[in-house]
């Protein structure tokens, strides 16, 4: 009993990891058109949340189109 009780507790361990790593990944990405547009987001918009997927993809959808890159929000 103790035993899968450990193994549960890892799996689910492992799966909080892995989602909080994507979470913070999304919130600062290494792509330069997102960072830039983050950060440019975040100097003109008070109410503007960083780790918000909805405010994320409204900020990319508002910033001038780069020459040559296209965004797509996946």
């Amino acid at each position: 009993m103790l035993r899968r009780l450990s193994i549960a507790t890892l799996i689910v361990g492992l799966l909080l990891g892995v989602g909080a790593l994507k979470y913070v990944r999304d919130a600062y990405p290494a792509d330069p058109f997102k960072s830039e547009a983050l950060r440019h987001c975040l100097a003109h918009d008070p109410a503007f949340i960083r780790f918000s997927a909805d405010d994320r993809a409204n900020c990319y959808a508002r910033q001038p189109q780069m020459a040559g890159y296209q965004y797509s929000p996946n």
